[in-house]
């Protein structure tokens, strides 16, 4: 799977290690139709937002509508085709 980069700064890119597998996981989910919740958590900056973010790639990548909402940030996008 290909590494999805963040820019959470100007010219600054994060690359996060092992997260294929939790990447990985996401594709499956689309591929399978799954609509359960899920709940993700941790402590602060353990890099959850930022998966979430990377996963909004892959779903974009596999050509689904994504929205993505970060009350806390206040940040929404959407990418609708």
């Amino acid at each position: 799977m290909r590494r999805i980069k963040l820019s959470f700064a100007q010219d600054v890119e994060v690359v996060f290690v092992d997260r294929e597998m939790a990447l990985k996981k996401i594709g499956e989910w689309a591929e399978k139709g799954v609509i359960n919740v899920q709940v993700v958590f941790g402590p602060e900056g353990c890099g959850k937002s930022a998966w979430l973010r990377q996963s909004s790639e892959v779903l974009r990548g596999l050509g689904f509508d994504v929205i993505y909402i970060n009350p806390v940030e206040k940040e929404f996008y959407a990418e609708l085709v």
